[in-house]
């Protein structure tokens, strides 16, 4: 990291300090201000780490999914992951953009082009990815030690978690326009076997399962089903068995005993702090089912 003292030519009242940080996602530095104060964040997991880390009112833009923690709500919406609303963008001025890595990569060089200040944090592969990018986002903001903070407390969490359901076997499925599973290379599927569970598609080396297999699902045969229901769904056990039937998802165990667990939205799927709250409740709820 260097440092270096920016001067204004004219009407000097103050210097501004920059700092140029490397970013291994774009194998470059890029020259952020040393606290920015205008922060526009377009993926909910670091949304949600700045509010924890006390930069929430540095914050002046989100996109549409971010909702956590609640006060985001009052926050004006820039953007989806793959578009930007720049008329908004220009009047909000921000001195830094924060973005994920995956479907937003694209979005990276545009908004370079367009002047504006990037910093991508990655989207992790396993549960201390998410640990990784609590810091990663403290270093960007000028929050570390709160940062250190958080993902100490973090820590905690995930140890609780250590074998807590130790050998039984899931089916997770979120819909995301479609049907989709976890593989082994996502934060989500790594938990799974954190937790001592074991999951359908575990060995594949892939972050999700798009479309999964219906005969792969019924010859593994889970004890549980998970199912994240999608934005404004009123998912219950009995809609979602009838949803798996359509696609002949069906003589498995866990549909005839209705052991199906229903999870919130953006629950397990958000990669924030808030996740390992989201697989805590999903331990309560196997427990309570077996």
């Amino acid at each position: 990291m260097s440092i270096y003292i920016r001067f204004k030519i004219k009407n000097i009242d103050w210097c501004k300090i920059v700092v140029k940080l490397y970013s291994e996602i774009l194998s470059k530095e890029i020259e952020i201000p040393d606290r920015p104060e205008k922060i526009v964040s377009l993926a909910p997991a670091i949304t949600e780490t700045l509010y924890l880390i006390g930069a929430g009112d540095r914050v002046v833009g989100v996109s549409f999914f971010c909702n956590k923690p609640p006060e985001v709500s009052k926050k004006p919406r820039v953007g989806a992951y793959l578009n930007v609303n720049y008329n908004l963008l220009e009047k909000l001025n921000p001195d830094l953009l924060l973005v994920t890595t995956g479907a937003q990569r694209d979005r990276i060089n545009e908004l370079e082009t367009k002047g504006y200040k990037v910093y991508p944090i990655p989207l992790p592969v396993n549960i201390y990815g998410i640990l990784d990018n609590v810091m990663i986002t403290g270093i960007i903001a000028n929050e570390q030690e709160k940062a250190r903070e958080l993902a100490f407390n973090l820590t905690e969490k995930i140890l609780k978690l250590k074998d807590i359901l130790k050998g039984i076997r899931i089916y997770y499925e979120i819909d995301l326009g479609g049907p989709v599973s976890v593989g082994s290379h996502s934060y989500i599927g790594d938990a799974f076997k954190f937790m001592g569970l074991s999951h359908a598609f575990e060995k594949e080396r892939v972050p999700y399962v798009i479309n999964p297999d219906p005969n792969y699902i019924i010859n593994y045969n889970p004890d549980i089903i998970v199912y994240e229901q999608k934005m404004n769904e009123n998912a219950t056990v009995e809609k979602y068995i009838k949803n798996l039937e359509k696609r002949n998802i069906k003589d498995i165990d866990a549909i005839k005993k209705k052991k199906i667990v229903i999870m919130e939205y953006d629950s397990l799927a958000h990669y924030g702090p808030s996740f390992f709250d989201a697989a805590m409740r999903l331990a309560e709820r196997i427990k309570n089912l077996i």
